[in-house]
């Protein structure tokens, strides 16, 4: 039996922002939350019961026994985390603003530790002892080294019988679509279950047309016996045994839109993990709705708040089961 359910590596950050309406250029105090794409799907399995672990390396000071301490106490294993001195945690600022205006996100994240993370660095025996492997195309644009750790990564886990997870995940801040295409592209073929943003199918893999169109197009990318398209606010489309399903993302009033996409792929996997894609789409866009609920991009929720908000869809005519 495997140590975890769900394993992954990636770089955490602290999170600072001004309450909504107030500019960042006259602030006077900021909240401070941890972010990481790859924690914030370990913390979300985690209070759902799973067992989860987080690989990364951190600065030896406070502020990396801070993020420690946090994932720590949402019950992610932290054991294999490398903490070094002399380096630094990247940090980004968050200034929230109402329609017409965007939110703007400032990143200094440049020369953090997680950006010299290497395969010949990396804790292999607990990243790969796991059911799932979970990957992100953002640990990848960090730096030449943490790319050749992803590919090698999906390459060890696939070897050894580990199912691979992958979000694309584009951040256009930190390489070109270009840059992403072609590095990613190495991946996908080592991906079992492939997570996409129906905007990066556009921009990254150049991908447009009907979403039946652009999920096969996925699938000629990779072997990935899943592939889930993700639309924002529109919910989430995948094919299952060649038929399009999609589930509606649910109305929500919003407090904080960032960690929706993370809380949705941590809903999937933890369908994934038991052999039910189906019900892990609706319990991704349940956990979307519940992220922007809240303050921070880490969930916080349990098992009886999901299965509360899978009853209300059932009741709402959108219950997690099939419709053949």
């Amino acid at each position: 039996m495997s140590r975890f359910d769900i394993t992954t590596l990636g770089e955490a950050m602290l999170r600072l922002s001004v309450p909504a309406g107030q500019p960042l250029e006259t602030m006077t105090g900021l909240e401070v939350h941890l972010g990481g794409a790859e924690s914030n799907v370990c913390a979300a399995l985690a209070a759902l019961g799973r067992r989860c672990a987080w690989v990364s390396r951190l600065p030896d000071n406070a502020l990396g026994r801070y993020v420690l301490r946090t994932l720590r106490a949402a019950g992610v294993d932290t054991s294999a985390v490398e903490l070094a001195k002399d380096t630094r945690l990247g940090t980004y600022y968050v200034e929230f603003k109402a329609p017409p205006r965007a939110t703007e996100v400032i990143y200094d994240r440049s020369g953090a530790a997680a950006s010299d993370l290497t395969p010949e660095t990396v804790a292999w025996e607990p990243l790969l002892d796991t059911r799932v492997l979970h990957l992100t195309g953002i640990t990848p644009a960090l730096s030449p080294g943490c790319c050749e750790l992803v590919l090698a990564a999906a390459q060890r886990a696939k070897a050894g019988g580990v199912r691979v997870s992958f979000d694309v995940n584009y951040r256009s801040k930190l390489w070109s679509p270009e840059a992403a295409r072609r590095h990613l592209e190495t991946i996908l073929p080592y991906v079992d279950l492939l997570f996409c943003g129906q905007e990066d199918a556009r921009t990254v893999f150049g991908l447009e047309g009907t979403l039946r169109d652009v999920l096969g197009a996925l699938h000629t990318l990779t072997p990935a016996e899943q592939v889930v398209l993700t639309q924002s606010h529109e919910g989430a489309t995948t094919l299952l045994a060649g038929e399009l399903v999609h589930v509606p993302a649910r109305e929500v009033a919003v407090v904080d839109r960032l960690g929706a996409g993370d809380a949705f792929a941590a809903g999937v996997l933890d369908g994934y993990l038991d052999g039910d894609i189906y019900t892990g789409l609706h319990k991704g866009v349940a956990l979307s709705a519940l992220i922007l609920a809240q303050h921070g991009d880490m969930l916080v929720t349990t098992p009886a708040e999901l299965s509360a908000m899978l009853d209300s869809a059932a009741l709402e005519g959108t219950s997690p089961r099939p419709n053949r």
